[in-house]
C-alpha cells in the first residue's frame, strides 16, 4: 500500500516539511514543460486524474522553498515544490520551476 502523502496548511507545518525553512516567500517561473504544462497537484506524486490546475510556461508561482521528494511519470524519483498559484496550494515538479 503506496504511503499517504500529508497536504501542508499552515506555516508551521511548511516550516516542518523543509528542515525549518521558512521565511519570506518569492516567485518561481514554470519553465518549458516538453509542450505542455506542469500539473499542480494535491500530492508530491504524478497521477492524471487529480490536478488542482495547469502551470503553463511562464506563470509565476508563489512559493515558501519547501521541497519534498515525490514519484514522477512512471514511478521515476523527482523532487516537488509546494507552490500557490491562483489562490490554490499544492505540489509542482522541481525540474519545471525557475528561479
Amino acid at each position: 500500500m503506496a504511503d499517504e502523502k500529508k497536504v501542508i496548511i499552515d506555516g508551521q507545518e511548511l516550516e516542518d516539511v523543509n528542515g525549518g525553512y521558512g521565511g519570506a516567500g518569492f516567485y518561481m517561473t514554470v519553465g518549458d514543460c516538453n509542450g505542455g504544462y506542469l500539473a499542480l497537484r494535491p500530492q508530491p506524486v504524478w497521477d492524471q486524474y487529480h490536478e488542482i490546475a495547469k502551470l503553463w510556461p511562464g506563470y509565476q508561482v508563489y512559493t515558501y522553498g519547501a521541497t519534498t521528494s515525490g514519484t514522477g511519470l512512471n514511478g521515476i524519483p523527482c523532487s516537488y515544490t509546494y507552490v500557490s498559484w491562483n489562490g490554490n496550494w499544492g505540489w509542482a515538479n522541481s525540474s519545471f520551476l525557475r528561479r
